[in-house]
């Protein structure tokens, strides 16, 4: 059922989307844009909640403490900064053209994720979910005669906690392993760990 929520969640958040009115500077982030009517930003702040940073710094359970992600995934997906994300999501989130994944455990949003970010953890891409396909149809691919073709999916930017964390990674392995074309993803490294550290505003998943 969480999944099939995902999926449909995804679906309207595409249908729904527009266009950037503001962009950022060469100097600060400051940027405004619309998804489904709903007004959002990227600003950056003075001040930094040390706290919050830290929550983002955890171990993970495919490793014996903490990780060090790689710097590339895969072959033709490119490693990504800040400015490259909010680039992506005022151009390309809010035209529904784009996907900003958070690939963490649902649990752990509870931290604070980044605005306009949709959840979809690895474990949700599994062979035996049986919404696998609608979820990966909501990302774009298209079934036909029971095989799925990826030409029209959707481009991705996933990201995790940051590099402690091998989420991300795993994420973008499992999509790649079920055909998912790897020119159509990025990897934002940093994840919440580094966009908090830039003072960079996230959702509270209480809000």
């Amino acid at each position: 059922m969480l999944s099939h929520k995902i999926s449909v969640a995804l679906a309207i958040s595409i249908g729904l989307s527009t266009s950037v009115i503001a962009q950022a500077t060469d100097d600060a982030v400051n940027v405004g844009f619309n998804v489904g009517g709903v007004a959002q930003f990227f600003a950056q702040s003075e001040t930094i909640d040390a706290a919050q940073v830290a929550s983002h710094f955890r171990t993970s359970p495919s490793c014996n403490g903490p990780c060090l992600a790689p710097l590339a995934v895969a072959n033709n997906v490119p490693t990504i900064g800040e400015r490259e994300v909010i680039s992506f999501v005022a151009t390309k989130v809010a035209d529904g053209k784009g996907l900003l994944i958070d690939s963490r455990n649902v649990d752990d949003r509870g931290t604070g994720f980044i605005s306009t970010s949709v959840n979809i953890p690895s474990a949700l891409l599994q062979p035996d979910n049986p919404f696998l396909n609608d979820i990966l149809q909501a990302m774009g691919a298209r079934e036909f005669q029971g095989t799925l073709n990826f030409a029209d999916a959707l481009p991705l930017v996933v990201f995790d906690d940051g590099p402690s964390t091998l989420d991300a990674p795993n994420l973008i392995t499992t999509l790649l392993n079920l055909g998912y074309p790897a020119d159509k993803m990025s990897y934002y490294r940093g994840g919440m760990l580094v966009w908090t550290a830039l003072g960079l505003n996230t959702e509270d998943a209480k809000s």
